[in-house]
């Protein structure tokens, strides 16, 4: 097909321009369509197209009896990655949005019978973009475009995008009622950080104790003052690493205040930091609950665990004493059948007697902040492996080995051998009638994962969050297993020391997945 030169010229100059669709709109085949050449092209719909393409607000284009579709650079992030790009261009509406043209095609119609044109303020339209159907929201007005002859001949779509305001909205509004019900709660102290400003409020307990003049909005440096003085830098310390937007937003601290009538309060804090979509905090808000009470009641737990750490030594040591003079009778006496039977009691008994002790050393140790790690190079495959070895004589399971069949790593040695010890441990303890227990280890460019699943009874849903607490025992259809409730917690805080993470997914009657994280090198673990 041949073109008169000035009649092309004249198309072309107004489709100049526009950025990626200007280009797009340039170079498609639109003989292809209904529309035809773009040398035949209404002037209408040529003044309109440059509008639209040099305009930095979103707008979109629907033209003719098929409503073939035209947009602009600005429109173009709504629809998203892997979405309906570049393929909506030049292509009928009803084709292009099957998922909102019942919605979308009234509104059309509307403007198209009546010219009037159409208002609507953060709509909710879903659409499909990014490989999903999303929950969007719109502020966007249709208008009518006139033809040649007077005619509607499209309609003008001036849109925004508002999902981000609506959802940040509705996130404060949550949180709020959140707040508002902590309130109710006599007995707490309730506050609201603005991450900006680093001014917060707080109802009227928390500025009590506090000691804090009745203001709407209180500078956190002044409720820091108010704290006992070795506190203050671990609580400044804990707000910033919850703002991190790499964290989870978790915020859990215990610590003293000098509070108003010259006294001490121990309180523990309690709040999650929320984050939008580019990672920035926006409301950082929780409760404060005094436990004072129960804190000195841990104190009284701690010494109880230390001085029967002390107690429990001369026992094992007797007890050690009397296993070395039962393997000489062994020796000296081998046709006896009740020697390798009180061997074998008095071995697993000062085996179990160890382990609590380690236990409640270990308790002791964390609670004293004297954990401390020793740390050096070794093979993580190898010593789950060897772990595995070293429990099963006692247990007739079928350990079964994935992922990574070696995995160097930085960390403490017998640190992680414990971790391991108790989980697999737990794994055993809790699938007494399913023998097998899978053990996985991988890893990518920072961090190692362990995962230990058994098949047994698995855990209530409502257990779950409290498994890693002190002295914390999970019994099962009326029985209470064995154990001072300690290995969990101190697993947790071993891998917490190693800057790793630690869980747990199970289900009733599924088994249950135990897993923790650490780096494969970090030069801040001491």
């Amino acid at each position: 097909m041949t073109t008169d030169n000035s009649t092309q010229a004249t198309y072309v100059h107004y489709l100049q321009g526009g950025g990626e669709m200007g280009q797009l709109i340039r170079d498609f085949d639109w003989d292809s369509t209904s529309l035809g050449n773009p040398e035949g092209w209404s002037q209408s719909l040529l003044t309109t197209l440059a509008i639209i393409l040099n305009s930095k607000f979103p707008m979109f284009l629907w033209w003719g009896p098929e409503l073939i579709q035209f947009y602009n650079d600005a429109y173009r992030p709504s629809l998203g990655q892997n979405g309906k790009h570049p393929k909506a261009l030049g292509q009928p509406g009803i084709d292009c949005w099957p998922e909102i043209w019942p919605v979308i095609k009234p509104l059309i119609d509307q403007v198209l019978e009546t010219g009037e044109s159409t208002w609507n303020e953060n709509q909710l339209i879903p659409i499909y973009r990014n490989n999903k159907l999303e929950d969007v929201y719109w502020t966007f007005s249709y208008s009518k475009v006139i033809d040649e002859l007077g005619k509607p001949g499209g309609v003008l779509v001036i849109c925004n995008e508002t999902t981000d305001q609506v959802t940040s909205y509705n996130n404060v509004q949550n949180a709020k009622n959140e707040l508002e019900f902590a309130v109710e709660a006599a007995d707490l102290g309730t506050w609201d950080l603005n991450p900006i400003t680093y001014k917060f409020i707080g109802n009227e307990r928390l500025k009590k104790w506090f000691g804090l003049a009745d203001h709407e909005e209180i500078d956190l440096e002044l409720a820091l003052a108010a704290l006992s003085e070795e506190d203050r830098v671990r609580v400044s310390n804990a707000i910033a690493k919850a703002l991190e937007p790499a964290s989870d937003g978790n915020y859990n601290i215990i610590y003293t205040i000098n509070d108003s009538e010259g006294g001490k309060r121990i309180v523990e804090a309690t709040g999650r930091a929320k984050f939008d979509a580019e990672g920035k905090p926006y409301q950082f808000s929780g409760i404060l609950q005094d436990v004072t009470e129960e804190y000195q009641l841990q104190v009284r737990k701690d010494e109880f665990i230390s001085v029967a750490s002390h107690e429990l030594k001369t026992p094992i040591t007797s007890l050690s004493a009397s296993i070395q003079i039962l393997q000489k009778l062994v020796k000296t006496d081998p046709s006896s059948d009740k020697v390798p039977m009180f061997v074998n009691k008095a071995s697993n008994n000062l085996s179990k007697l160890t382990h609590l002790l380690d236990d409640l050393l270990n308790v002791t140790k964390i609670q004293q902040g004297q954990l401390a790690l020793n740390i050096n190079r070794f093979d993580l495959v190898e010593l789950v492996k060897d772990c595995c070895e070293h429990i099963n004589p006692l247990h007739d399971y079928e350990f079964v080995f994935l992922g990574d069949e070696e995995l160097m790593i930085y960390a403490d040695y017998r640190r992680i051998d414990q971790v391991m010890i108790n989980l697999i441990g737990n794994a055993i303890k809790y699938s007494p009638h399913k023998k097998r227990i899978e053990i996985t280890v991988l890893h990518d460019d920072a961090n190692a994962t362990v995962a230990i699943r058994d098949f047994g009874i698995g855990i209530n849903p409502q257990k779950l969050p409290h498994l890693f607490d002190r002295y914390y025992r999970v019994d099962a259809f009326g029985h209470q297993f064995s154990g001072l409730g300690l290995g969990l917690y101190i697993s947790a805080e071993i891998i917490n020391r190693h800057n790793g993470k630690i869980g747990v997914h199970s289900e009733v009657g599924s088994g249950s997945n135990f897993w923790f994280t650490i780096p494969l090198d970090d030069p801040s673990i001491s």
